[in-house]
């Protein structure tokens, strides 16, 4: 939907591609003219916080890029593009760690259409929810003393605790200095909010998925901007909306609409519902004192 948009944010050809090849029970649409037609289903599916997202990630890394940074992995990327859709300098190598079924499908459709990647592209057939993949992304060729530039798009809220704490410490051990991390990050009140919300407990009927109820994972956990302060890495916190308003779109309406249909305000949290950067920085090293005269 995004890339049918005459101001559209991000331009994905392939995009469409696996919307067919998933074959869901709901028709969803692929182009803005299908809109009146499609029900809830386009309205889920229009949202323009899916292109803010997409492009938050599509300049987080084309900067890491342009800083030196030619290593890049995306934990859970699903049927993303960016090896495809991005212009990469020769030389950078791009790890995908997915779901070995999901990535097959991915494959087949790329297949069929007849694309090449632009970049050195390493699909890593493990499942990013257990701890393995950090194995699995060495096998593939991951060389973890050159900085990388890591992408966890969504993935948090579908981590239970555990896994999610058993994600950072593996990003820890496998990020060089000079490593940069973005994420979609959602304070757990307001990850309760949402689960509960009919906008996404009613996505079976909507979309032919549960996104929302089923799948989110609202155990207790420590938030992740400490986490990584606490490891060491420079943290910065941007909200949905500041993101939004900079590439020159609204979503006050979207987000307004989702609150004044259940008659509910959003939570006030402390931190925003938005998008989460990391830097771990280069260390000096220490002077240490010579022996004694």
């Amino acid at each position: 939907m995004e890339s049918d948009r005459p101001d559209r944010l991000i331009d994905d050809p392939l995009a469409a591609r696996f919307v067919h090849a998933v074959r869901v029970r709901t028709a969803l649409p692929t182009r803005v003219d299908e809109l009146r037609s499609s029900g809830a289903a386009g309205a889920m599916v229009a949202s323009r916080f899916g292109g803010i997202r997409a492009r938050v990630m599509d300049d987080f890394l084309l900067a890491a890029n342009a800083a030196g940074i030619d290593q890049a992995v995306i934990l859970s990327p699903g049927f993303d593009t960016r090896a495809y859709r991005l212009d990469w300098p020769s030389g950078m190598d791009f790890y995908e760690v997915e779901q070995p079924g999901l990535l097959g499908l991915k494959d087949e459709v790329l297949g069929e259409a007849g694309v090449e990647p632009r970049c050195a592209r390493h699909p890593v057939g493990v499942d990013p929810r257990r701890e393995e993949w950090e194995f699995a992304l060495r096998d593939a060729g991951f060389d973890a003393t050159r900085p990388t530039a890591w992408v966890a798009e969504g993935i948090l809220l579908y981590l239970s605790a555990q896994g999610e704490a058993d994600l950072f410490t593996s990003v820890n051990k496998l990020s060089a200095p000079g490593s940069r991390l973005a994420m979609q990050y959602m304070p757990m009140d307001l990850v309760h909010w949402f689960a509960e919300h009919p906008a996404l407990t009613d996505t079976t009927g909507t979309l032919g998925t549960d996104i929302g109820s089923a799948n989110w994972n609202t155990e207790p956990r420590q938030a992740a901007p400490a986490r990584l302060k606490e490891a060491g890495w420079e943290v910065r916190l941007d909200s949905v909306m500041d993101c939004g308003l900079a590439l020159g779109v609204s979503l006050h309406e979207e987000f307004s609409a989702v609150g004044d249909g259940a008659g509910l305000e959003f939570p006030v949290s402390d931190e925003p519902d938005g998008f989460l950067f990391g830097t771990l920085p280069h260390r000096r090293p220490v002077d240490r004192p010579g022996p004694p005269a």
